[in-house]
């Protein structure tokens, strides 16, 4: 079963926010950004965002060294809201 979540986070002083659906396989679990602006979407390599283990998570297709603060804002407000269930 999906589980869906809403996440906000800042870029450049401004509050976005993104609808996030959560997809678990047995290799990785899988967060889509959906309803994320298009303009910051351009910006991102794109929409999925993986974890092999709990905590690790980094976008599709890109290594967690080369992810744009941008990229690491959401990644951090995923994560903030995955330790507010383990709570």
């Amino acid at each position: 079963m999906a589980r869906i979540f809403n996440i906000y986070f800042t870029y450049k002083d401004v509050t976005f926010h993104a609808v996030v659906s959560v997809r678990n396989t047995p290799f990785f679990t899988e967060y889509t950004l959906n309803n994320i602006q298009e303009d910051l979407l351009c910006l991102l390599p794109g929409n999925k965002i993986v974890s092999r283990l709990p905590g690790e998570l980094f976008f599709q297709h890109t290594s967690v060294l080369h992810a744009s603060p941008l990229m690491k804002n959401i990644i951090n407000a995923v994560k903030e809201h995955e330790h507010t269930l383990e709570a």
